[in-house]
């Protein structure tokens, strides 16, 4: 696959999702919407019955600890699910499952979490999402270690899709795709600057 950025979304209400989204339009490919329940991290962010407008292909990172019962909700609007291995008492139910609403699926793994969780199951799923910080606010502390998991994965599954996601500035994001990501998640950095097409470019020029 072609290397990604790809903005990563927290939002409050359908106003603020539109505004964000607007900001966006024409200027990548694909989205990243972080659903967040108040109870697998601390905040909220989607959990409400959004609306998505065409033009994007978008990926849900479920950060709720019933992240399978929420996706069901969300299968006609959504291209690709990030399930945190931290949620899932039955990783090859859940993989099933997934097929069957017809979507893609990634496995993502927290900084605490190790590579040999997910390893059986690589050759079933369709990327693999490595947090480098800990989730569920934008701006957390980057932790430069969780890099070594890519590098693992990468030599354990040359072709797959490795996303990184958490403190993605340039310096971070030069890292991560030495280390073998050829996706870059990124909030803040992007949805924050004033210049949203310049924060895309930026990030873009480390994976080239």
């Amino acid at each position: 696959m072609k290397p990604l950025v790809v903005p990563a979304i927290i939002a409050e209400s359908q106003e603020e999702l539109d505004s964000m989204l607007e900001r966006l339009n024409g200027k990548v490919e694909r989205v990243m919407l972080d659903v967040m329940d108040g109870k697998f991290v601390s905040n909220r962010s989607l959990d409400f019955d959004f609306r998505l407008p065409e033009g994007f292909e978008y990926e849900v990172h479920m950060m709720a600890v019933d992240p399978l019962e929420r996706l069901s909700a969300m299968a006609g609007k959504v291209d690709i699910a990030i399930l945190h291995v931290e949620t899932l008492t039955d990783i090859e139910a859940a993989i099933e499952r997934v097929r069957e609403l017809g979507l893609q699926l990634t496995l993502a793994l927290n900084p605490g979490t190790g590579v040999g969780v997910i390893e059986p199951h690589l050759k079933e799923v369709d990327g693999v999402l490595v947090m480098t910080v800990d989730p569920g606010s934008y701006g957390g502390r980057y932790i430069p270690e969780a890099l070594e998991k890519v590098r693992s994965l990468r030599e354990l599954k040359p072709e797959i899709p490795i996303e990184v996601d958490g403190g993605m500035n340039v310096e971070n994001s030069r890292a991560a795709r030495e280390a073998g990501a050829n996706v870059i998640a990124s909030g803040s950095f992007i949805l924050k600057s004033e210049d949203v097409a310049k924060a895309v470019e930026a990030l873009s020029s480390c994976l080239s």
